[in-house]
């Protein structure tokens, strides 16, 4: 679907909710019943229905959230044109025609065209009254906005002092206390470990799990009993050798190209050129390669000779194709025209794919196509005896011949290894009938011509497992949570001492020089400290909460930033505008939902 605001990023990410606007207290809470009008939404008396999501998602797979979002931005646009509509605002007929024959899908060269424009609303199912009124609330809602966009303005003196902060670099070293430093100190008493045993009994719960016996059939495993012949094999060569014996044949050419544009006149010296070019290869085969290297315009090949090497049917131009499978060993062609210009073609040498190289193969299809019917046959045989005797695999494995496999234990809705990775012999295996009554499952096909049958060999329901039986693992998690607490308090209370001047022990490692626009491996919270940091007495001191433990840092050194270069003055002023003209529109779009009744009756799920 066109959309008049795809060439406007910034308005996009105002209008459709790209950046996040307040606008949560109308979301999710606020839904109520559908009624005859199964509207989703409604903004002042404009309505927003499940299509006219569906028509923003364009097909795309989307949950719940995603739809939400979509909503959310519809809302916003409606927000939109119920303002201008109160002021008045209104896309005339001449500035829509303009729109319209502005878009390059309706253009051919360069000009408006009915037919595309009529192609394309065929195509997307629309009237020309119904996109006409899209681009009009397009069109409506980009005008509204892009006052905030034209009047956003910077000064320089907010540029010089954007750059200052993102290009000043600090010299820092860094001290980490981990949790690791303090485990052997941590101590958690029984009383803890069972807190939190009780508070967190669904995560030390046991799923239900089986152990099955299964049997196998596949197409392969019946192949394997079925011989071929060497004669057959030949005999099914030789009827399939255009597929499995395919020709290559060693070519090489020499190429003279046409310019584009080119008139009448200059094609036809050119292949004139390329006439006497085959008049003198011809009359000299063993020069070819010379003349090529020396005259072929192929920057691929010229150097070579003009050799292409051994190419198969289907990989050069037709013209030449037809050409150069039609010649005889050691042959040059006449002149032949093709889309790059004149080419003379001189066939070096011819090649098949050889019975032997392809005679295993040939006995395995072979072996395979006469199974089919035999595997069919068995797989009804599977069926039947493992339903009539359901009690047990072994008769249908000593009938068909196969092996009763065993696996470990599988969970419920957790695919196994190998054959046992198809989720459906996992939901079979689960089904009330197998795993309750006892029986062989139906015969299930896990695909590539395999199908097996499985039964229950021992079963162990969901239980519970004992306090004492996971109190070890709990107090280890404990324990490490309670290094990393004692972790960060020391961190916090040796930074309190050195930025008291008190000297502690701690062993800095090696400094790095970083940024707010290059910041190498500080974390954002670490660089919001480093930089927070007092630095009118060096060393000064941060410290951030990190991973497991706490970091601390020292700032040995301040670099001011360069005078800024005319780009990154540029760039600046490009990055604060949009800052402003994104906190100007949200700051108008949330005035609306103050001034618009705006009411969410459903959620816009997906069917």
């Amino acid at each position: 679907m066109f959309d008049f605001v795809q060439k406007n990023t910034l308005l996009i990410k105002v209008i459709l909710g790209a950046v996040a606007l307040t606008f949560v207290g109308f979301g999710v809470g606020s839904y109520t019943a559908s009624s005859d009008d199964p509207y989703l939404a409604k903004v002042a008396d404009l309505k927003i229905y499940k299509q006219d999501v569906d028509r923003v998602l364009n097909g795309q797979p989307a949950d719940s959230a995603v739809r939400q979002q979509v909503l959310e931005s519809l809302v916003r646009q409606k927000l939109l044109l119920a303002d201008a509509g109160a002021a008045g605002l209104v896309v005339s007929d001449e500035a829509l025609r303009r729109a319209i024959a502005a878009v390059p899908a309706f253009q051919d060269n360069g000009k408006f065209s009915p037919s595309r424009y009529e192609a394309f609303l065929k195509a997307q199912y629309l009237t020309p009254v119904a996109f006409e009124q899209r681009l009009r609330d397009e069109l409506l809602t980009e005008k509204q906005v892009s006052a905030f966009v034209d009047a956003s303005f910077v000064t320089p003196g907010e540029i010089e002092r954007m750059h200052r902060l993102l290009a000043e670099q600090r010299q820092v070293d860094a001290f980490t206390l981990t949790a690791a430093d303090f485990v052997a100190d941590a101590r958690v008493d029984d009383s803890a470990v069972k807190k939190y045993y009780d508070a967190n009994l669904a995560r030390f719960r046991l799923p239900e799990q089986v152990r099955l016996q299964y049997v196998l059939l596949s197409l392969d495993q019946v192949a394997q009993s079925v011989q071929v012949s060497d004669a057959d094999a030949e005999q099914y060569f030789n009827e399939h050798k255009a597929d499995l014996g395919k020709e290559e044949r060693q070519l090489s050419h020499i190429l003279l190209t046409v310019p584009s544009g080119a008139s009448a006149a200059d094609k036809a010296k050119v292949k004139a050129a390329a006439e006497a070019i085959d008049k003198e290869v011809k009359a000299d085969p063993a020069r070819f390669a010379e003349i090529a290297r020396q005259r072929s315009q192929d920057p691929g090949s010229a150097a070579n000779g003009g050799g292409l090497g051994w190419v198969p049917r289907g990989m050069m131009v037709k013209p030449f194709e037809q050409a150069a499978f039609a010649l005889k060993q050691g042959e040059i062609s006449n002149v032949v025209e093709s889309e790059f210009g004149y080419h003379v073609i001189k066939l070096d040498g011819v090649r098949s794919t050889e019975f032997a190289a392809v005679k295993q193969d040939i006995k395995q299809r072979m072996a395979r196509q006469k199974a089919g019917a035999t595997y069919r046959q068995q797989l009804e045989r599977l069926s039947d005896v493992t339903y009539q005797q359901a009690d047990s695999l072994k008769p249908a494995a000593d009938a068909l011949k196969l092996k009763i496999e065993e696996s470990g234990w599988l969970l419920r809705g957790k695919p196994g290894e190998g054959v046992l990775a198809n989720p459906k012999l996992i939901d079979a295996a689960f089904s009330d009938d197998v795993l309750n009554g006892k029986h062989n499952s139906e015969v299930v096909d896990i695909g590539n011509d395999s199908s097996a049958v499985v039964r229950i060999a021992e079963h162990k329901p969901a239980v519970q497992q004992p306090l004492v039986e996971v109190a070890p693992i709990i107090r280890q998690e404990l324990k490490l949570k309670a290094a990393e607490t004692m972790a960060v308090k020391k961190g916090k209370e040796m930074l309190a001492e050195l930025k008291a001047g008190k000297s502690v022990s701690a062993n800095w490692g090696p400094g790095q020089l970083v940024s707010r626009r290059a910041p190498g491996a500080l974390s954002r919270d670490a660089v919001r400290a480093v930089f927070s940091a007092d630095a009118a007495r060096l060393p000064a001191y941060a410290g951030a909460v990190q991973g497991n433990g706490y970091v601390l840092y020292r700032v040995e050194r301040v670099i001011p930033a360069a005078p800024i270069n005319p780009t990154d003055r540029q760039y600046l002023a490009d990055l604060l505008g949009k800052m402003q003209a994104n906190a100007d529109a949200t700051s108008y779009l949330n005035s609306l939902r103050e001034h618009y009744k705006v009411m969410i009756r459903q959620m816009p799920n997906a069917e």
